[in-house]
């Protein structure tokens, strides 16, 4: 159970959290860089630093919060109801027990 548990923890997680994107650094030129490029790249950065570019307010969240909300809420409803399933099963097994220790009690009695 603990296993199963686990592994579904595990799976959530991998699916919910977005995977990282390897990035160069912008001091540090690409391995695969030929020297054309490098000067195309540098020509680009210097026209970026010549322009003004007006900023039109904060940027927007960059992860959805409305959806892991209602992921993490899916998580602990899923743990609950699989945690009162197992509850289901052991009060089940005592149950039973408890009959057949009954029923035992019953023979022995009769002797």
């Amino acid at each position: 159970m603990r296993a199963l548990i686990a592994a579904l923890v595990l799976g959530c997680t991998m699916l919910i959290t977005p995977m990282a994107v390897a990035e160069t650094p912008a001091g540090e030129p690409d391995a695969g860089a030929v020297g054309s490029e490098e000067k195309t790249s540098e020509d680009a950065a210097e026209e970026r630093a010549a322009q003004f570019v007006g900023v039109r307010g904060p940027e927007a969240e960059s992860v959805p919060g409305g959806a892991l909300l209602l992921g993490a809420y899916a998580i602990v409803w899923l743990l609950l109801f699989m945690f009162l399933m197992r509850m289901r099963g052991l009060q089940r097994q005592t149950a039973e027990e408890l009959e057949r220790l009954s029923a035992e009690i019953r023979i022995s009695g009769n002797r």
